[in-house]
């Protein structure tokens, strides 16, 4: 296909990377709601001492992963120490991702000097993953390292993935996570009602629960508009030409505010959209 998007002031289609995985910045394009606000206050609380134990339980699609990209980012640009974690089925292939992204980071802090003495803990974790200790003993370690390199964030996408041993572990960590640790997990509302079953006094831990919602009309506009603004060659144009505002609000209640299915739904009007030669976006086609 040629560029037919050049007859709406575009380069290429803006909506075809509907995911937070896909994204280069999160920033760029994420669309502010209330929970980000006081995230951003509870991040600001860690460099004072703070600790906190964060949780985003919604469907898929709804922004739980855009929320933790959001903060590895701030992590990368303030020096952070981090470990982002996409949990797995397999229990030991994600103690090993997680505890190996916080020793590299650990490692090139210290330079090749400072690994030759290094600290009791890491070559405590060293022996513990060698030995292949309890998952209670290992979220203990986890808790310990996060302490020694505070501020630090420990963020966890779908928890939902993980077997039980992988929830003793972060239950661990959770029971021991100290000053200046922040700990933010994701999972489905499903999973989220078996863990407040099952252990109660783990859900009384978290500090912030967001049960996530839709977009409003205004928040998938501007998010509309967001996306158009990265393709866009032409100047002084409507932000979220070619679609018009009726149109919006009618796919983002059809998708119930689902950003991920508001970005499938858009993008798939926009694709035809070029192919009939359409003027303006008013109505399914």
């Amino acid at each position: 296909m040629t560029n037919e998007y050049k007859l709406y002031g575009l380069t290429s289609n803006p909506f075809r990377e509907a995911s937070a995985e896909a994204m280069e910045s999160i920033y760029l394009l994420h669309v502010n709601q209330k929970v980000d606000s006081e995230l951003a206050c509870i991040v600001g609380e860690l460099s004072e001492g703070g600790r906190a134990i964060v949780a985003y339980v919604g469907e898929l699609g709804i922004g739980k992963t855009e929320r933790l990209r959001w903060l590895e980012e701030v992590a990368v640009k303030k020096g952070i120490f981090h470990i982002f974690l996409s949990v797995e089925q397999d229990y030991t292939f994600n103690i090993k991702k997680l505890f190996e992204s916080g020793l590299k980071q650990i490692n090139d802090k210290m330079g090749f000097f400072g690994r030759l003495r290094a600290p009791g803990y890491v070559k405590e974790i060293k022996k513990s993953l060698r030995q292949k200790k309890e998952p209670a003993e290992l979220g203990t370690l986890a808790s310990i390292m996060l302490k020694e390199q505070a501020p630090s964030y420990i963020l966890l996408d779908n928890i939902d993935c993980g077997d039980n041993n992988f929830l003793d572990f972060l239950v661990s960590l959770v029971n021991n996570l100290k000053a200046g640790s922040l700990l933010c997990f994701t999972c489905n509302k499903e999973i989220f009602g078996g863990i407040r079953e099952a252990n109660p006094s783990f859900i009384e831990r978290i500090n912030k629960l967001y049960m996530l919602d839709g977009l409003t009309d205004k928040e998938a506009e501007l998010l509309v508009a967001k996306r158009l603004a990265v393709s866009r060659s032409a100047q002084n144009m409507d932000p979220i030409f070619p679609f018009t505002r009726e149109f919006i609000c009618s796919l983002n209640s059809q998708v119930n505010g689902n950003p991920r299915a508001l970005l499938k739904g858009m993008d798939d009007a926009l694709s035809k959209a070029c192919i009939a030669g359409v003027p303006l976006i008013a109505k399914s086609l």
